[in-house]
């Protein structure tokens, strides 16, 4: 995977379709969650790249 990079071993960045998986989630709810600022995300070429913080 070609992650954008973190200093912080705690976060990991996923792509859409992993991102989907870990959530149980679809696109069109992935997209309202980025939309409404409940996700962190970086937007890398055409693709999004999701935060997920490990507790």
């Amino acid at each position: 995977m070609d992650n954008p990079q973190t200093d912080n071993p705690v976060e990991t960045w996923l792509n859409s379709q992993d991102t989907m998986r870990a959530l149980k989630i679809s696109a069109c709810h992935l997209m309202h969650m980025r939309q409404a600022g409940q996700i962190k995300y970086k937007k890398k070429g055409n693709g999004f790249w999701y935060l997920i913080e490990h507790k």
